[in-house]
């Protein structure tokens, strides 16, 4: 049997695009739908482009439609192209296409699809930022609580320096809020309407585009409306925040996964995030840090795959960056909201595990920087003949299996004047001190070091830059549902009783 190309629409263009296509319409977008429809009638009314019974007449029937209506269920079977047709059926069906078909003045789907991403993406962007502010939120509450809890730090994947957990998490903070800070940067560019851009040109009728901003609540418009159904800055902006912040939370992951390894053992995990082995009765596996790590990586994946879709698009209204993009992208969000949620909960849940950090600063040697800073101090030196003097005894102590607490005052004097040709200043007890990684973070007390004081100035500091951030998010919230009620009032208020 001959297929027929010549009439719309075609089985094959039906079944993989135009039916795959109402599928995400009708599950992603059908409220923002509604939400447009409502504003456009409420606007049209204002501006005298509606008469007063017209306006009731849409008004009620869009009420109608979205309460009895049973959009969910629906399936593509050809007589319309997407849900936009659909509604508009249902409308004219129920108070005719000589009213309805105003509904449609000056606008254009371009710009209302446009609306629609924007609404649900910005949405999306502030449940995002929100699981982000739990996560500094905990992490601060940590940290606070980790003052003076002795980590060993690392670096080219070898032992450093002890510093303290909270010094550690100080850091991981930092990166956290400047996420936080592009996420915000990006979901400021997204909170723009394109409402009333028409196809591209704006229109000729007398259009509100601030109350449609409004209505809908946006903080301003897209001001120019070839931007508005052209640009897609404000997409891939959002997945770029969006990648980077898996990218570095990735990193911290990696961390984790390593500290909490029977090698290094600097956290303990609590059984409840531990897995056994079906066959090794030993066997503790702190797996989630590797669902967080593929959840991340997962994320990011999904976050550049849409940054790449947009790569070499024209500058226009296309379907690149619209419906399927849209919705494969919100499986990002669905990831790392996941692995955000888990990771906040892991973070809070480990515990120092203090025996096996104090083996493994004296098995490294990791106080004896302070060896020669003390040595600068009290002697008189320059670093770098300090340097050479703590390089001796720390080869001296690795061979003879020595940890440097242990080492001999006597055997210090020797080394002192091996190199310098006199005797040592500092005093024994200064040496033995020096070995101490609480005396190593105590006396590390410039901004941003691992000391008591610096670090309560640093998460005073976190405390405050997070709290704005949420405040930022809780303003997004307030006026997106005051829009949506003074939405659904004014349109209501239009019903002729």
């Amino acid at each position: 049997m001959a297929l027929n190309y010549n009439k719309f629409p075609a089985d094959v263009y039906s079944e993989t695009v135009l039916a795959p296509d109402f599928e995400i319409y009708r599950g992603v977008f059908a409220s923002e739908l509604h939400a447009i429809n409502l504003a456009q009638t409420v606007m049209l009314s204002r501006q005298g482009l509606l008469t007063e019974e017209e306006a009731s007449k849409i008004a009620e029937a869009l009420f109608f439609v979205e309460e009895n209506v049973d959009v969910d269920s629906m399936k593509f079977d050809g007589s319309f192209e997407d849900l936009f047709f659909v509604i508009e059926r249902e409308l004219s069906q129920r108070i005719g296409i000589e009213i309805s078909g105003k509904l449609h003045t000056g606008r254009s789907r371009n710009d209302m699809e446009h609306t629609m991403f924007r609404m649900v993406l910005r949405e999306k962007l502030v449940e995002n930022l929100e699981f982000h502010i739990q996560l500094s939120t905990m992490l601060i509450d940590k940290a606070t609580k980790s003052l003076d809890e002795t980590v060993l730090l690392y670096t080219h994947g070898q032992p450093a320096q002890p510093s303290t957990l909270a010094h550690y998490l100080g850091a991981i903070i930092e990166v956290v809020i400047r996420d936080m800070r592009r996420i915000n940067s990006a979901l400021h560019d997204v909170d723009l309407c394109p409402m009333g851009a028409g196809a591209i040109t704006t229109s000729g009728f007398d259009l509100d585009r601030g109350l449609m901003a409004e209505l809908l609540g946006f903080r301003d418009c897209v001001e120019n409306s070839y931007g508005a159904i052209a640009a897609c800055d404000y997409i891939t902006a959002s997945y770029s925040a969006l990648k980077l912040s898996c990218i570095h939370l990735g990193r911290f992951v990696q961390d984790l996964a390593t500290w909490t390894g029977f090698e290094i053992s600097q956290l303990y995990v609590p059984d409840g995030f531990v897995q056994v082995s079906s066959i090794m009765p030993q066997k503790r596996n702190p797996v989630p840090t590797e669902h967080m790590r593929l959840m991340f990586s997962l994320a990011a994946g999904g976050a550049n795959q849409i940054i790449d879709t947009m790569h070499n698009t024209p500058f226009a209204d296309m379907n690149d960056s619209e419906r399927e993009t849209q919705s494969t992208g919100h499986q990002v969000f669905d990831r790392m909201n996941r692995a955000l949620k888990l990771l906040s909960g892991f973070v809070d849940a480990v515990q120092v595990n203090k025996a096996s950090v104090k083996k493994r600063i004296d098995d490294s040697l990791a106080t004896i920087t302070e060896l020669a800073d003390s040595m600068v101090r009290h002697e008189k030196i320059n670093f770098r003949q300090a340097h050479a003097i703590a390089h001796l005894i720390a080869k001296a102590s690795i061979k003879e299996k020595i940890p440097l607490k242990k080492f001999s005052y006597d055997s210090y004097c020797k080394y002192f004047e091996s190199e310098i040709g006199s005797a040592p200043r500092m005093k024994p007890l200064d040496f033995k001190r020096v070995s101490d990684p609480g005396h190593f973070v105590d006396v590390r007390k410039l901004r941003g070091g691992p000391s008591r004081n610096a670090m309560l100035e640093s998460l005073k500091k976190y405390k405050r830059q997070s709290e704005e951030i949420y405040t930022t998010s809780f303003k997004y919230n307030e006026r997106i549902s005051m829009a949506d009620r003074l939405r659904e009032d004014t349109a209501r208020n239009l019903f002729i009783h």
